[in-house]
C-alpha cells in the first residue's frame, strides 16, 4: 500500500513540475497584450511573465516583454478597483500586492474589510457543522438521556453563537459596504 501510495505521489509531483504556463500552439499564436491583460486582470503578479517565458522558451519561442506588460498594466487597471477588492476578500481568495498608490491603497482597505466577512462567514459555517452535528447526535436512538441533556445544553450555546456571529456579520458587511463607498468617492476625485 505504501508502495502505490510513493508512487502516485511522485507521478503526481512530476506532472505537477512538467506543468507549463503555456502550449507550444499558445505560445506560437500568442497575442502578448491579451494574455499580459488576462494575468494583471485577474490581480497575478507581473513574475508569471518568466513563467511564461520559461514555457515558451522550451519550445524555442520568444516572447514580446513590451507588449506583456503593456497588457498587464491594463488588466491591472481593471483589477485594482474597490469592487474587486471585495469580491476577492469574500471570497477568502489571496491578494498578491499588485495594485500600486492609491489605488493599492484603497485595494487593501477594501480588501481586509471584505475578509473580515469571509471570516465571519467561515466560522457561521463552521458553527452550523456542529450544530447540525449535535442534532444528530441527540436525535439518535443510541444517544442516552444524560448525552442528550448535555448535548441539548451545547446546542443552546452554539445557537447562541451562532445568532452573535450573524449580528457580526452584519456588522462587518455594513462597515465593508461603507469603505468600499467611500474609497470608490476617494478614486473618483484622483
Amino acid at each position: 500500500m505504501r508502495l502505490l501510495l510513493s508512487i502516485g505521489l511522485f507521478v503526481g509531483l512530476a506532472f505537477l513540475a512538467g506543468c507549463a504556463t503555456l502550449s507550444k500552439s499558445q505560445c506560437q499564436t500568442g497575442d502578448w497584450q491579451q494574455i499580459g491583460f488576462n494575468d494583471g486582470a485577474l490581480g497575478q503578479t507581473s513574475s508569471l511573465f518568466a513563467d511564461h517565458q520559461k514555457a515558451c522558451s522550451e519550445h524555442g519561442i520568444s516572447i514580446d516583454r513590451a507588449q506583456y506588460m503593456q497588457g498587464y498594466n491594463r488588466g491591472l487597471q481593471q483589477y485594482c478597483t474597490p469592487s474587486k477588492a471585495a469580491e476577492v476578500g469574500i471570497a477568502g481568495r489571496t491578494y498578491r500586492n499588485v495594485c500600486q498608490g492609491a489605488r493599492g491603497d484603497s485595494f487593501l482597505r477594501v480588501y481586509n474589510a471584505a475578509k473580515d466577512v469571509y471570516d465571519v462567514n467561515q466560522e457561521i459555517e463552521r458553527l452550523q457543522e456542529q450544530i447540525e452535528q449535535i442534532t444528530k447526535k441527540i436525535a439518535d436512538p443510541a444517544t442516552t438521556q444524560e448525552e442528550r441533556d448535555r448535548l441539548a445544553r451545547d446546542l443552546n450555546w452554539l445557537n447562541r453563537d451562532l445568532n452573535r456571529e450573524y449580528r457580526t456579520r452584519s456588522q462587518e458587511e455594513r462597515e465593508l459596504r461603507n469603505i468600499q463607498a467611500q474609497e470608490e468617492a476617494r478614486l473618483a476625485r484622483l
